[in-house]
């Protein structure tokens, strides 16, 4: 929380309980509510003065946004349910650990875990920026060595699979061997 925001609050706090505020007050607030998020801070003061008529405290804003925070983290995995994948390779230790840490913090927050789709979206970013032709290309690339890497120009057989042969009656068909013309083409 920044020190205008500190000000925000003691201003919200003031509206309830009539309290005079200074710059002596906002200094003392920040230091003790430095790392407390503004609006979790103004939801605890809201929550204090529907149910109470003492004033506010830091210590209280501290200890519900605190309590909040636990209690969405506990509801985060659910009954049954298992827990959400980290985004990290677990053989990757510090990288493991620092996206179990993200994953709770945005438990905590109340965020809900990271759809597939945002995944995806993240994979999607990572792909070459250009011609849409050009990546086309690259992924119609042969995809396996050798004569069925490539179609065959005799028979029209499609990349991966075997050359089509005629079959003559009364003969056993012929062994599934790629045409010449499929052989010279991949060198």
């Amino acid at each position: 929380m920044t020190p205008a925001e500190t000000a925000e609050l003691l201003g919200l706090c003031a509206a309830f309980d009539r309290r005079t505020i200074g710059k002596t007050d906002v200094l003392a607030w920040q230091t003790v509510l430095a790392d407390i998020d503004a609006p979790a801070a103004k939801a605890a003061v809201t929550a204090h003065y529907s149910t109470e008529t003492r004033w506010i405290m830091p210590a209280d804003i501290r200890k519900t946004v605190v309590a909040q925070r636990a209690d969405t983290a506990a509801d985060y995995q659910g009954p049954g349910l298992a827990a959400e994948i980290p985004d990290a390779d677990p053989d990757d230790v510090p990288a493991y650990l620092a996206a179990i840490r993200a994953q709770r913090t945005r438990a905590a927050d109340g965020l809900k875990p990271r759809p597939v789709a945002a995944l995806v979206a993240t994979v999607r970013l990572q792909l070459p920026a250009g011609d849409s032709a050009v990546i086309e290309a690259d992924l119609s690339a042969v995809r396996r060595p050798g004569p069925l890497g490539i179609p065959c120009p005799t028979c029209r057989a499609a990349i991966g699979r075997p050359c089509k042969t005629p079959s003559v009656q009364g003969r056993k068909p012929r062994e599934r061997m790629p045409h010449n013309a499929r052989k010279r083409a991949t060198f």
